[in-house]
């Protein structure tokens, strides 16, 4: 045969919302390392010098396959590798401390290239040992490596008919480290020390918010969260440390009552898990990488184009508009 080395990547996830193959989008980059045998022992991963070093991936949704920057041959016949996956796609000087951080705003999305920040934070990686020799193409799992910290918020009592979808609300995650450093080696996250100076936006999604966040622990009475209620902020903390768990959600559903007569609000932790990963709403979706164009002939009128184009104006996240 070609000799020539394929690869395709996958995530490694639950998928509540949808069935999926492999969980990434049209467009999507991994980096990848591959690492000659030496003999009957695996080879140590380097910066530079490996069979491949740091070679871009791309998946093509329509072709449903990934496409490496350059082709990469087995040595022979009979060496094996090991292969190192890592995303999002990135410059690594050094394979054994790679420096990363969470973006602050997570609520950012796809715009003009530029990836979204919640994505931006997810980093997976992914590692498959002792590869012989083939011309079938090799299955790169690669599992999330951060912490995602989830936040429900829940209509309790007090609130009129409609009261609380109108009601203002948002969460911020608040004295968390941003910052890592990343064996791609063995996949191992290492928070730094420092807290970040500014609190994380959450991704939002009706009344759940999601943040990717390095894993650490977080000391007991120290608040978490940043919880505002109809202009009036609240905060969360608990009285024992807590630990985010890298790879899994670390869920919260939090209940809010509200007072009569001082229109003040009572928050309730009602429930609290360590669960799987599920697939999240903003990362590796096709359609938050499209935008919608839309001339608009007459001004007044851009409703009525928008509903023309057969889309609907309450749903759109990415529109560029022609015209006046």
């Amino acid at each position: 045969g070609s000799g020539k080395i394929s690869l395709a990547g996958q995530i490694e996830q639950e998928y509540s919302t949808r069935a999926d193959d492999s969980g990434f989008a049209d467009g999507d980059v991994i980096g990848v390392y591959i690492v000659d045998y030496r003999g009957t022992q695996p080879g140590t991963l380097q910066s530079k010098g490996n069979r491949g070093d740091n070679v871009r991936h791309t998946f093509d949704a329509e072709a449903y396959q990934w496409n490496s920057a350059y082709d990469l041959f087995w040595k022979d016949k009979h060496t094996r590798i090991d292969v190192y996956g890592y995303y999002p796609y990135a410059s690594v000087d050094d394979v054994n401390s790679y420096e990363f951080a969470v973006q602050t705003d997570q609520n950012r999305t796809y715009s003009d290239g530029t990836m979204g920040g919640y994505e931006a934070s997810d980093f997976l990686w992914g590692k498959v040992a002792a590869v012989e020799p083939t011309e079938n193409v090799i299955r790169l799992p690669l599992a999330h490596r951060m912490a995602c910290a989830r936040v429900t918020l829940v209509e309790g009592t007090g609130f009129a008919d409609g009261e609380w979808a109108r009601t203002d609300k948002q969460v911020l995650v608040t004295n968390t480290v941003q910052t890592a450093s990343i064996d791609l080696a063995t996949g191992t996250v290492s928070a730094g020390t420092e807290v970040g100076r500014s609190s994380i936006i959450p991704s939002k999604r009706g009344d759940e918010w999601r943040a990717v966040v390095v894993p650490q622990t977080v000391a007991g009475g120290t608040a978490m969260f940043s919880i505002t209620i109809g202009g009036i902020p609240y905060t969360f903390s608990k009285s024992e440390a807590f630990a985010y768990t890298g790879g899994k959600m670390n869920n919260f559903g939090i209940k809010v009552d509200k007072k009569e007569p001082t229109g003040d609000y009572t928050l309730t932790l009602i429930s609290e898990s360590i669960t799987a990963w599920e697939n999240d709403l903003v990362s590796h979706d096709a359609t938050s990488k499209e935008y919608v164009i839309v001339d608009v002939p007459q001004a007044g009128t851009l409703n009525a184009c928008i509903a023309a184009a057969g889309k609907n104006h309450a749903t759109l996240r990415n529109l560029k508009i022609t015209g006046e």
